[in-house]
């Protein structure tokens, strides 16, 4: 297994003391902020107002921002029962189900949870999606996935399966939303948390975009092959890790900032960046550059750091 991230690893040992809940009020607001960043990325807007009547529950109507907030809810609450119960995922009837409440009421019902038939173009890329058996290629992403998070260490694993789903593509529409729940989908069943991968800004969705590109390399001379023939270890051996990096890179930062919010949600004692520089005794400056380098557990409420006490001594 490849060794994990030093900062990544101290929250995990903090995960491992926590119990996880997918209901709390605090949990649903980073929800919003995943639905609102993932939906921006394929260029559907969600205002303030709406997402908060999502939240509540006052939104009965089916657009992109309510099915993306619903799916997520419903199937990583599914994904952290199966941490807890450490079943295995019947996958190609997750990812058929996703794809089903996703476009719930908004497209023809005939088409929910169906695989695409023939090619698709993928706008901006050098991968060539496969035109033929899909079921089985995604049962080979599904293996795959079970593979390297055995395999690696969770922002690596995240960043093979989610860059392979996205170059098979499996459906018409939706691939980029479906994939983004799945990435998250998997990191709750091996015992972490959802993250936002952020959009809003178009810088943001450049490096992200850019990411993909990068780590799509190795794909392109797979996917004209027979899927039933593939193994997970023959896919696994055509990706260069320097490809992936940048997709890992962003996982692992998205993943630190969301652990980072999860476990101030249960924190009754902060320090504020003063407070924190008189503790450690050092400057705000460095404190700052503590909290940009994830040195320091620490999110931000109102524009203010805040920093849990207990945490600021590890």
């Amino acid at each position: 297994m490849s060794p994990i991230n030093v900062k990544l690893q101290k929250r995990m040992n903090i995960f491992k003391l926590m119990n996880i809940e997918i209901t709390n009020k605090e949990w649903l607001y980073m929800l919003k902020d995943e639905t609102r960043n993932s939906i921006m990325i394929e260029g559907f807007f969600s205002d303030e107002e709406e997402l908060e009547k999502i939240i509540a529950g006052n939104h009965r109507s089916s657009n992109e921002a309510v099915n993306y907030f619903r799916t997520a809810k419903n199937f990583y609450s599914i994904a952290l029962e199966m941490h807890k119960t450490n079943e295995d995922i019947p996958c190609l009837s997750i990812v058929k189900s996703i794809h089903r409440m996703l476009f719930e009421n908004l497209v023809d019902p005939r088409r929910l949870g169906d695989f695409r038939y023939g090619k698709v173009i993928i706008t901006g890329s050098k991968i060539n999606p496969p035109e033929y058996d899909i079921a089985d290629w995604v049962r080979l992403w599904c293996n795959y996935t079970k593979y390297v998070f055995e395999r690696y260490s969770p922002d690596e694993a995240s960043a093979r399966s989610h860059v392979f789903f996205e170059c098979i593509h499996p459906f018409e529409d939706g691939n980029g939303r479906i994939g983004r729940i799945l990435l998250n989908f998997f990191l709750i069943k091996y015992g972490l948390i959802n993250i936002t991968v952020k959009g809003m800004k178009k810088k943001e969705r450049e490096r992200y975009i850019q990411s993909l590109e990068s780590a799509e390399k190795g794909f392109i001379g797979i996917l004209n092959q027979v899927p039933k023939k593939l193994s997970p270890e023959f896919v696994d051996e055509n990706i260069k890790e320097e490809d992936i990096k940048p997709l890992k890179d962003l996982i692992l930062e998205s993943l630190i900032e969301a652990m980072d919010r999860y476990i101030c949600i249960f924190e009754k004692d902060f320090v504020t960046t003063q407070e924190a520089a008189r503790i450690l005794n050092t400057s705000v400056d460095n404190v700052f550059k503590m909290i940009s380098r994830k040195n320091i557990i620490a999110t931000k409420d109102k524009g203010r750091w805040r920093i849990p006490r207990r945490f600021l001594m590890d």
